[in-house]
């Protein structure tokens, strides 16, 4: 892997890893208002949203991990798809603390 490619990669990875760990939060927010009273929900609905939450932002870094990493440096169109992936899925985070601008794979109009 080319170490703009390992840039990438290690970007993305820590950005999925925040999700996953604001979600949690989120979660014990949700958790903790919902007890009090607060919101407008119920316990029940609270966890429901919380675990919905959690489950999305595991399933988006699943999803790079099993579709985008382990296909990147491939030969034919599943490496030029991952590649294509990778590239519009750090697009998403422009404009974040450590996102490189060089790393657009179309430059802006």
């Amino acid at each position: 892997m080319t170490s703009e490619r390992e840039a990438m990669v290690a970007f993305l990875r820590g950005r999925y890893a925040e999700g996953i760990r604001m979600a949690n939060d989120i979660a014990e927010v949700l958790a903790t208002q919902a007890d009090e009273g607060r919101m407008g929900l119920t316990p029940e609905q609270a966890d429901t949203q919380a675990r919905h939450r959690v489950h999305a932002a595991e399933t988006r870094a699943r999803f790079f991990e099993e579709t985008v990493i382990r296909h990147l440096g491939t030969d034919g169109p599943t490496g030029q798809i991952a590649e294509l992936q990778l590239h519009l899925l750090i697009d998403e985070h422009r404009g974040t603390p450590g996102h490189d601008e060089r790393w657009r794979l179309y430059p802006l109009p």
